[in-house]
């Protein structure tokens, strides 16, 4: 069985689109490399199993708190 990311690929673009529309025109190459680091995570989160997604996630939350970062509930 592989992710469900639909509703994650959405919220996604949704925030890139946000950010992009934000964007000082001066930052275009690096905001291309965001963009193709985010579409190359997607594909790979698509074909991973979704208990390792979990796992991963988990992980990133726990540091988030740690680090005292905000986290998305």
């Amino acid at each position: 069985m592989r992710s469900n990311i639909d509703a994650m690929k959405a919220d996604l673009m949704a925030a890139l689109t946000a950010v992009r529309d934000r964007l000082d025109p001066d930052l275009e190459d690096e905001w291309a490399q965001i963009e193709t680091f985010c579409a190359i995570a997607l594909r790979v989160m698509a074909k991973t199993n979704p208990s390792k997604l979990r796992d991963a996630a988990m992980i990133e939350e726990i540091k988030a708190r740690l680090d005292g970062r905000e986290v998305l509930e």
